[in-house]
C-alpha cells in the first residue's frame, strides 16, 4: 500500500524563527504526555456525582485540570526563560482570532439580560480556550506529543465504536428497544455519535502520515467510525461522512498528482473501499438483523435523510430557532444580547407560540449563536477561527518549497475543526465538554504548528512576567469557582427535580434555600429561575407568603412566566383573589397558550362569581389553541352552568371537529344532547322521575310515554318505562324498551338483569342465562343470585 507518510522527510518545520523545542526537555516528555492524556480522558472518565446534567462536573474538572497544567509550566524552566513558548498562542492569528473572541464575550456583559448567566458561559468559555491555551504550548514544545495524543484518541474512538457495536447487537437481540438509547458514557446517542465523528481525523492522521501497524489501525479505526456513525442514525453525521470523504479523497488526489505517487489512485481506491464496506456491513445487519418494527432510528439511510424537509418536526424547530434567532439579533447587532442570554431572549418569543414549558435551550447552531450573543463581530471572529486555521492548511499544503512536515501536523487541525464544524452548524458542542476537548485540542495544534506574527516580543521584565501569570492564575481561579458552584447548583437541582416529579418531599424549603449559590440564578432546564424551585417547596409546606417574598424580587428570566405563576397561586392560597388575578393575568400575556394560566383565572373568577369573564377568557384561548380538549370541556361546563345550554353544546361540536377521537368529548356530547332534551321537557320529566321512585308505576308510565311521544332518542326515559312494562307483566314490551336504551348508550348491568327475568318470565331460558351471566360478569349482585337461582346446571 502506497503511504504519504514513505514521502516525509526529516528537514524540521518551524513555526517561527525560534526553534522548536525538543533536545532539553526530553526528562519532562513523560509528565506532559500525561497532561496531553488527561485532556484527553477528563471529559470522558469524570462521573455524574448526582448532578442534572454531567457538563457541570465535566467542565469544573476541566478548569481543574487547566490550572493544575498552568501551574506545572511556570515551574518549567523553558516556559519561565522563553518568551516566545509563553507568547506564541496570542501572536498567531488564530490565537489572536480566539482572543478576541474573548474580549466580545466579555463586552457582551454591557447588554446582557442576566450577568450571573454571562459569567458562568464566560467560565465554560474561557475554560476550554485555556485548554487550547495549555495544548498549543506542549504540542509546540516537540512534535512526539501529536503522535501520543493522535494514537490516545484513536484508541478512544474505537472504544466508542466498539461500544455501539456492543449496543447494536443488545439492540438486534432485543435486550434494548430503540436506537435512541444507545449513549456509552455520554449524555445521549447525538453526542455519542458527535465524538466518534469528529475523532476520525485522528483515524485519518495515521492513515496519512504513519506506516506499518499504525498505517493498519488508521484504515480498522476509520472503517470502525464510518460503520458506527451509520449505526447511530443521525442525519448530520450521515452528511456529513459524505462532505469527509470528498475532502479526504480530494486531498490524497492532490497529494499523489503533486508527489508524482504511482500507482496514484491507489490510495483513493482504498479510503473508498472503507467508505464501501462500512455501508455495506450496515445494510446488511439492518435488511437481516434488525428488528422488523419499523422505527425513526432504523430507517434506511436514504429514508432518514428523506426527513430532511422544513415540515418534519426536529428541522422545523431548528429552522424555528434560527428565525427566531434573527429576532434575537436585532436586539444589538453590534454588541449582542450577552453571553449565555440567547436561551432567556428565545423565551420572549417562543412563549407566543408553546402550551408547555418545554423551550429551546439552545439554538442547535453554535455559530448563529455566538454571533447572536456577542454581536456581528463576534460571529466573525469566531467563524475567522476556523478560516484561519483551514487557510493555514490550504496555504501550507499548496508550498512548492515546503516540505510534507510543514502541512502533516496542520492536516489534524483542519481536518479536525473541519468535522467538528458540522457538530457546530446542526448542534450546540460549545455546550458539550467531551465535545469541547476535542475542540481545544483542533486549535492548540493548529496554533502550535502555524507560522507567528511579531517576532520580537519582549516580556523579558520579571515583575511583568509575575503580574501577568498572578493574573492568569487568579482568572483560572475564579471560572474554577464559577464552575464549582454551577456543579454544586446542579446536584441541588437533581434532588428538587426528583422530588417535584415523585412528589415525595426529602428535604425542605429551607434547605434549598440555605444551600443553593448564588450562580448560577437559572435552572439547566427550562430555563426557570432558582427562585421558582424555591417557591415551589414554600407553598407545598402552606409558607405562601414567603413564596411571594422569594419571587418578588427576582429577575433573573424577565420572559420565564415562573415569577408571576407561582405569586398568583401563592396569593389566591392567602385569600388574595385580585393580586392572584394581576399576576395570573401578566402570565398570560407572556405565555398567553399555556393553559394552566387561563384554568387558573377561571378558577378565581368562578369563585368571585364572575362565569362570564371566565366565559369571555376561555373563549379567547380557545382561539388561539384549538386542540386542548379540557379548555373545550371547561367553557362546556361554564355555558351549561349559566344556563347557556345549546351554546355548551355547540362548544362540544366544534372540539369534536379540531379533535373526532376524542372518547370523552364524544360522550360528553350524548351527554349533553340527553339533558338538553330533558330539559326541553323538564317538567313531564320531573313527573315521570317522581312517580317511578315512589313505584306509581302506571302514573310513571303515563308521563314516560308523553315524553317519548317529543323525544325518542333518551336513553334513561326507555329505561325507566321498561321498569313500568315489567312491574306491568308486558315483558316483550321491557325488553323491546331495554334494546333501545342499551342502543341509546345505557348499557347497565342492571338492564342487562332485568331483560334476563323477562326471558326467564317468557319461557326464554337461554337468553335469560346469557342476560345473567353478562351481567354478573359486570359485577351485579342481582344477577349473580338469579344466575345461581334459575340457571344452576343449565
Amino acid at each position: 500500500m502506497i503511504s504519504i507518510s514513505k514521502y516525509m522527510t526529516k528537514k524540521t518545520f518551524k513555526t517561527s524563527k525560534t526553534p522548536v523545542y525538543k533536545s532539553h526537555i526530553r526528562p519532562e516528555l513523560f509528565a506532559f504526555s500525561m497532561i496531553i492524556l488527561s485532556y484527553a480522558f477528563i471529559a470522558v472518565v469524570m462521573p455524574n456525582f448526582h448532578a442534572l446534567n454531567s457538563n457541570g462536573p465535566k467542565f469544573f474538572s476541566l478548569s481543574i485540570l487547566n490550572l493544575l497544567s498552568f501551574l506545572f509550566l511556570l515551574t518549567r524552566s523553558e516556559f519561565k526563560a522563553d518568551t516566545d513558548l509563553r507568547w506564541s498562542f496570542f501572536r498567531n492569528k488564530i490565537g489572536m482570532a480566539y482572543s478576541l473572541l474573548l474580549g466580545f464575550i466579555m463586552i457582551s456583559f454591557l447588554k446582557a439580560t442576566n450577568i450571573p448567566e454571562s459569567i458562568l458561559s464566560f467560565a465554560k468559555y474561557f475554560t476550554v480556550f485555556n485548554a487550547a491555551y495549555i495544548i498549543s504550548i506542549i504540542l509546540r514544545l516537540d512534535r512526539q506529543y501529536i503522535k501520543t495524543l493522535v494514537i490516545t484518541f484513536v484508541f478512544l474512538l474505537l472504544w466508542d465504536c466498539f461500544t455501539v457495536f456492543y449496543s447494536i447487537f443488545l439492540y438486534v437481540s432485543g435486550q434494548i428497544n430503540n436506537i435512541i438509547e444507545i449513549k456509552s458514557v455520554y449524555a445521549n446517542k447525538n453526542i455519542l455519535a458527535a465524538a466518534i465523528f469528529v475523532k476520525i481525523p485522528f483515524g485519518l492522521w495515521l492513515i496519512s502520515f504513519e506506516r506499518g501497524w499504525l498505517k493498519k489501525i488508521g484504515f480498522f479505526a476509520l472503517v470502525c467510525a464510518l460503520l458506527a456513525t451509520l449505526y447511530m442514525s443521525t442525519r448530520t453525521f450521515y452528511l456529513a461522512s459524505a462532505f469527509l470523504a470528498v475532502a479526504y479523497i480530494a486531498f490524497v488526489m492532490i497529494f499523489n498528482a503533486r508527489y508524482k505517487v504511482s500507482p496514484r489512485y491507489k490510495m483513493p481506491v482504498f479510503i473508498f473501499a472503507a467508505f464501501f464496506s462500512a455501508l455495506i456491513i450496515f445494510t446488511i445487519t439492518q435488511k437481516y438483523f434488525y428488528p422488523k418494527e419499523a422505527n425513526t432510528y432504523n430507517a434506511a439511510i436514504s429514508e432518514r435523510l428523506s426527513t430532511i424537509r422544513s415540515d418534519e418536526m426536529s428541522s422545523l424547530l431548528r429552522l424555528e430557532s434560527w428565525k427566531r434567532s434573527v429576532n434575537i439579533f436585532k436586539h444589538d447587532p453590534f454588541l449582542g444580547i450577552g453571553i449565555g442570554n440567547w436561551k432567556i431572549l428565545n423565551m420572549k418569543y417562543e412563549n407566543q407560540t408553546k402550551s408547555d414549558f418545554v423551550f429551546m435551550y439552545n439554538t442547535h447552531n453554535d455559530f448563529i449563536e455566538i454571533t447572536t450573543e456577542t454581536g456581528i463581530f463576534g460571529g466573525l471572529i469566531f467563524i475567522s477561527i476556523f478560516a484561519f486555521l483551514i487557510y493555514n492548511f490550504i496555504v501550507a499544503f499548496f508550498n512548492k518549497n515546503a516540505t510534507i512536515n510543514s502541512f502533516s501536523y496542520l492536516f489534524l487541525a483542519a481536518f479536525g475543526i473541519f468535522c467538528y464544524s458540522f457538530d457546530a452548524f446542526f448542534n450546540f458542542p460549545s455546550d458539550r465538554p467531551e465535545i469541547q476537548t476535542l475542540f481545544a485540542i483542533y486549535i492548540g495544534a493548529g496554533i502550535a504548528y502555524s507560522p507567528g506574527f511579531f517576532q520580537d516580543i519582549n516580556a523579558g521584565n520579571p515583575l511583568l512576567k509575575k503580574l501577568l501569570s498572578s493574573t492568569y492564575i487568579l482568572i483560572l481561579v475564579f471560572c474554577s469557582y464559577i464552575l464549582l458552584l454551577n456543579f454544586l447548583s446542579l446536584r441541588l437541582q437533581r434532588y428538587a427535580d426528583d422530588e417535584l416529579q415523585s412528589g415525595k418531599q426529602i428535604h425542605s424549603a429551607d434547605f434549598f434555600i440555605n444551600n443553593f449559590p448564588s450562580i448560577p440564578n437559572l435552572t439547566i432546564s427550562g430555563p426557570e429561575p432558582i427562585a421558582a424551585i424555591k417557591a415551589q417547596f414554600l407553598i407545598k409546606e402552606s409558607r405562601y407568603q414567603d413564596a411571594i417574598n422569594i419571587m418578588r424580587p427576582d429577575k433573573s428570566c424577565p420572559y420565564s412566566v415562573s415569577r408571576e405563576h407561582y405569586m398568583a397561586m401563592a396569593y389566591s392560597k392567602l385569600g388574595n383573589y385580585d393580586s392572584a388575578l394581576l399576576y395570573a393575568y401578566k402570565a398570560l400575556v407572556m405565555k398567553p397558550r399555556y393553559f394552566i394560566i387561563p384554568d387558573f383565572i377561571c378558577k378565581v373568577l368562578i369563585q368571585q362569581g364572575k362565569k362570564e369573564e371566565a366565559i369571555k377568557l376561555l373563549n379567547g384561548y380557545i382561539c388561539l389553541v384549538k386542540t386542548n380538549s379540557q379548555a373545550w370541556l371547561d367553557l362546556s361546563a361554564l355555558y351549561w352552568e349559566t344556563g347557556k345550554y345549546q351554546n355548551s353544546l355547540q362548544s362540544i361540536d366544534s372540539a369534536i371537529q379540531h379533535l373526532p377521537k376524542d372518547t370523552i368529548l364524544l360522550k360528553t356530547k350524548i351527554k349533553l344532547q340527553r339533558d338538553v332534551r330533558i330539559i326541553n321537557n323538564q317538567q313531564t320529566y320531573s313527573n315521570a322521575m317522581e312517580n317511578l321512585a315512589r313505584k306509581n308505576y302506571p302514573e310513571a308510565l303515563k308521563y314516560l310515554n308523553a315524553f317519548i311521544s317529543k323525544e325518542t332518542s333518551v336513553a334513561i326515559v326507555f329505561a325507566g318505562r321498561a321498569y313500568c312494562y315489567y312491574y306491568g307483566k308486558e315483558y316483550n314490551r321491557c325488553i323491546n324498551d331495554i334494546n333501545r336504551s342499551i342502543d341509546l348508550g345505557n348499557n347497565t348491568s342492571d338492564l342487562i338483569n332485568l331483560r334476563g327475568l323477562c326471558n326467564r318470565l317468557l319461557g326464554n331460558a337461554d337468553d335469560a342465562c346469557a342476560d345473567f351471566q353478562t351481567a354478573s360478569a359486570r359485577g351485579d349482585k342481582d344477577a349473580i343470585k338469579n344466575l345461581e337461582r334459575f340457571c344452576k346446571g343449565h
